[in-house]
């Protein structure tokens, strides 16, 4: 099962993910990716949690870490255990950051390059067995004073949330720290 949030950053995403998960399970595994802080973990003697750290570059390790963690799971626990991501904004930032230390890329070969590491970790978190909860971030509107990088940015963490909104059981829009499912709410016409 697939549960994912999204919201503009101070808007509460991870602590309301950390809590609705462990509602899910006995123990989990948080994995902090990209350029945030690791909160403080709270924990009952009902529900555990184990921090898995790729800060900062070697948040761009991510994907290969979800099919690690996926390959050595176990399947009989795999209701017991949840997985919160967190955040996805902060892999595409690690990922930028990798692909502008080559001076030699060009506009094309980063966008190619971004969405490559969009379409790696799209195909190991849709491939992950067990329950697994996404945290992302709303891309900014494009203006017209954005560098062309920073568009291809913001379109791909876009085009991410529409990826994974098709595909989650749930997926909420953070505000002022409320949550709001707009997959129970979307509009289902033509």
């Amino acid at each position: 099962m697939i549960i994912g949030v999204t919201g503009h950053v101070g808007s509460g995403k991870t602590s309301f993910m950390l809590r609705y998960a462990s509602s899910f399970g006995r123990e989990g595994l948080f994995v902090v990716a990209g350029l945030n802080d690791i909160p403080a973990m709270e924990g009952t003697d009902s529900f555990r949690w184990k921090v898995i750290d790729v800060l900062g570059a070697k948040g761009k390790l991510l994907p290969a870490v979800l099919d690690r963690i996926n390959c050595e799971a176990n399947i009989f626990r795999a209701d017991r255990r949840v997985l919160v991501v967190d955040s996805i904004a902060g892999y595409f930032a690690a990922c930028h950051h990798e692909l502008l230390a080559d001076s030699l890329i060009t506009g094309e070969m980063y966008r190619h390059g971004l969405e490559e590491y969009r379409k790696q970790l799209e195909r190991a978190l849709f491939s992950y067995q067990g329950n697994i909860f996404i945290i992302s971030a709303e891309p900014a509107e494009l203006t017209p004073f954005m560098s062309t990088n920073e568009r291809v940015y913001h379109e791909q963490l876009g085009a991410f949330n529409r990826s994974v909104g098709l595909k989650c059981h749930q997926w909420f829009v953070m505000t002022a720290g409320m949550a709001v499912d707009v997959k129970a709410i979307q509009f289902r016409g033509l």
